[in-house]
């Protein structure tokens, strides 16, 4: 599965998510090394909303990477 960061750039969720992986998601040339990386990093949460800075998106809905994309239908979706 791909990063939450990978995710956000290529629109596939909204670019208000936010998850502690962000802070620590390395950026490398060997593809083997990130594979591994965000293969035991995952996409795990606690997620978070940019705009509230809650839990909770500005529909108060829970933010998360299967709630947070325009397909779910939420208005507050901003794909990149």
């Amino acid at each position: 599965m791909p990063s939450l960061r990978v995710l956000i750039e290529t629109g596939a969720v909204c670019r208000s998510l936010r998850a502690k992986t962000l802070a620590y998601q390395p950026v490398v040339g060997d593809d083997a090394v990130a594979a591994s990386f965000y293969e035991n990093a995952g996409l795990e949460g606690p997620f978070w909303c940019a705009h509230t800075q809650a839990i909770q998106g500005p529909d108060g809905k829970i933010a998360s990477a299967e709630n947070c994309h325009s397909a779910c239908g939420r208005d507050c979706c901003e794909p990149a």
